[in-house]
């Protein structure tokens, strides 16, 4: 519906099913992280890359395959909250959020990266890439959105988030880059359904001294969200502090630019 100065616009099903899922977590206890983390290395070695073969690596496969390495360093943070009990999961699985517009509308996909903490960051790419390139119309395994009546949408909701079964199919950590393709170097608050949420932020340059030379660093602004009721302060830093290490260093980086060399 239109009128003169402004227009209506119905939400769709799935709209309606991501609000319902962003109101069963209002009342999580939250601990959150406003965390820099120096990407002078790696983001070096992504734009070496694409002079050298035309490809854009991806920064949200690289801060996926970090975020594994570190969940799987600290396996108290791979559990949810079900009732009275903790669930610990055997598996490291991590949700990567892509864009998508479903019934015109813009929408949420969850894109579960399997055995993440095991994948090179070749096949976190990979997969990622295939996830972007699909028809926007399609999460995979997540058409039931569209199916949900208005009335059952936020209890469901509730439920799959404190489900067993969707633990195992979509684990408990998510990386949502709300920075990319924006120029604005801040944080970005975003709870996230999960025991842990991290969300990239903006990326912004400081001079800082390096090896006793004035440098120029690249800094992403990170976002990270725990569930106080799984995870205290303490495991909580451990991770922190080591993804900050993994992120900094680079390694998955060089890994895969030696393969691509060497198989090129």
């Amino acid at each position: 519906m239109s009128a003169p100065g402004y227009r209506v616009e119905r939400m769709s099903r799935a709209r309606r099913a991501l609000a319902a899922g962003q109101e069963s977590v209002r009342h999580k206890h939250l601990m959150l992280a406003l965390v820099e983390a120096d990407l002078t290395v790696p983001r070096g070695l992504i734009r070496e890359h694409g002079e050298s073969t035309g490809e854009h690596l991806s920064l949200t496969a690289y801060v996926t395959t970090c975020v594994a390495r570190a969940l799987a360093e600290v396996p108290e943070l791979n559990a949810f909250r079900r009732g009275h009990s903790l669930v610990f999961l055997d598996e490291v699985i991590v949700e990567v959020l892509l864009e998508r517009t479903i019934d015109g509308q813009p929408a949420v996909g969850y894109l579960p990266i399997r055995h993440a903490d095991a994948k090179t960051l070749r096949q976190v790419h990979d997969e990622i890439r295939a996830g972007q390139a699909a028809r926007h119309e399609t999460i995979a395994g997540q058409q039931w959105l569209a199916l949900i009546p208005p009335f059952a949408a936020r209890p469901l909701m509730w439920w799959v988030r404190r489900s067993t079964r969707w633990a195992l199919q979509l684990g408990v950590a998510g990386v949502n880059n709300l920075g990319m393709g924006t120029k604005v170097a801040g944080w970005g608050l975003s709870p996230g359904a999960g025991t842990l949420g991290v969300t990239i932020g903006g990326i912004g340059r400081r001079l800082a001294w390096q090896d006793g030379q004035l440098g120029e660093q690249e800094i992403a602004h990170l976002t990270l969200a725990f569930d106080h009721d799984v995870i205290d302060g303490a495991p909580a830093a451990r991770f922190t502090e080591r993804l900050v290490e993994l992120l900094a260093g680079g390694e998955a980086l060089r890994v895969l630019v030696g393969e691509d060399a060497a198989s090129g």
